[in-house]
């Protein structure tokens, strides 16, 4: 079961995960329904690690001082 998750904002990616979490949560749900529910959030979880990730990057280059992002070339000399 493959996610389309490049086209998933974080709150939607994050909002089927916790869906998921309550399914597999409530002790109705048939074995192999529950894998591919597993791996399903493995997935989604996987996908909004990565857009938090590219955030607090984004945030850290934001964040540095203008002197610290342009730092002179070596090689000019």
């Amino acid at each position: 079961m493959e996610v389309k998750n490049e086209t998933l904002t974080f709150r939607e990616a994050f909002d089927q995960l916790q869906k998921i979490v309550e399914q597999l949560e409530s002790d109705s749900v048939e074995l192999e329904q529950a894998l591919a529910l597993y791996e399903k959030g493995v997935q989604l979880s996987q996908y909004c690690a990565g857009l938090l990730e590219q955030a607090e990057l984004k945030i850290q280059q934001v964040s540095q001082p203008q002197t610290e992002q342009q730092e002179p070339d070596s090689d000019v000399f």
